[in-house]
């Protein structure tokens, strides 16, 4: 038989350790913010697929009701898009650019991959900080609103 001071010291420590131990924590992540719209909005790059822009160069991008156009870094581009703010589902369409010739191989290497992953964006997100990520099969784009920009409805 155990001594009760023994059996003490361990009801004591199952205590201790029930109330040191918290809420109970919920295994569900916290849902996805998607914005009710994107129109009217301007946003220039923080990343892609994890890779920082030149200051100088940062990629942009400004929603109108139906279209997308900005800069990649070098070249202006645009294009339509549809998104449903249901879902966060986003879908870029018909998006061209100009073909300037830029002589930097840096800058011209992170355009090219912000284009291919714009162009692939099929899901938009926005964190608590306000960071939108347009993700899709050729990574993930972060972009922070860009309170300098004029943006017309």
């Amino acid at each position: 038989m155990m001594p009760i001071r023994t059996s003490l010291a361990l009801i004591l420590l199952a205590v201790l350790a029930l109330a040191c131990s918290g809420p109970p924590s919920s295994s569900q992540p916290a849902p996805e913010s998607r914005p009710a719209t994107l129109a009217g909005t301007a946003w220039r790059v923080v990343s892609v697929a994890g890779r920082s822009p030149n200051a100088a160069a940062r990629p942009t991008a400004v929603f109108s009701p139906d279209r997308v156009t900005g800069s990649g870094g070098c070249n202006a581009y645009g294009g339509r898009y549809q998104y449903d703010p249901a879902s966060g589902r986003i879908e870029m369409r018909d998006l061209g650019m100009t073909l300037m010739a830029c002589v930097d191989a840096p800058r011209n290497d992170f355009e090219a991959v912000f284009f291919q992953t714009l162009g692939q964006a099929n899901l938009v997100a926005v964190d608590a900080q306000g960071l939108m990520a347009l993700s899709g099969p050729g990574g993930v784009i972060v972009f922070q609103l860009d309170p300098q920009r004029a943006v017309e409805g």
